[in-house]
């Protein structure tokens, strides 16, 4: 994968930040929430009096299709787990890479990729004028494209886009 590749890649990733690391919240939070639901009891503590079998027109009674509910959450939790030990390790090398740059080119490429601010407010915030900002984050984006992918020697995983 060349250099602009790279560049391209990062800053698709810094584009959609906020909903990249949602999304990894997101998915963190749901695994929380099916393991909770795995310590429940699988049927509901009063069932339904009725003397019709089955109760709402299927063949399971409730109790039963509560049990097989509970059954599939291991392989909910699984695929969760695996999709963010793909997705997750790209962030965290990011935000890494984002910590390790100095705080001006920081502010630079968070405040125009991140928060989507103009050039003009990005410059305001470095106290720097718009075409060094400009300047400085096309570098800026090399450096971080080298910091998560490593030298144009190393081979790259390129299926990082969700």
């Amino acid at each position: 994968m060349d250099r602009s590749k790279n560049v391209a890649v990062i800053k698709y990733y810094l584009q959609h930040y906020q909903e990249k690391m949602t999304y990894i919240e997101n998915v963190k939070a749901d695994i929380a929430d099916y393991e909770a639901m795995l310590s429940l009891n699988a049927a509901p503590k009063i069932p339904s009096i009725s003397f019709a079998p089955g109760g709402s027109g299927s063949d399971l009674s409730q109790q039963e299709q509560e049990y097989f509910k509970k059954e599939k959450i291991p392989n909910k939790i699984a695929a969760l787990r695996t999709e963010l030990a793909e997705k997750e390790p790209i962030m965290n090398r990011l935000n890494r890479s984002l910590e390790a740059l100095t705080e001006s080119d920081r502010m630079i490429i968070c405040n125009k990729y991140i928060k989507e601010m103009s050039w003009k407010m990005t410059a305001a915030c470095v106290n720097c004028s718009e075409g060094y900002c400009r300047k400085r984050s096309e570098k800026v984006l090399e450096i971080l494209a080298e910091m998560v992918f490593g030298t144009e020697d190393i081979p790259v995983q390129t299926d990082f886009l969700f």
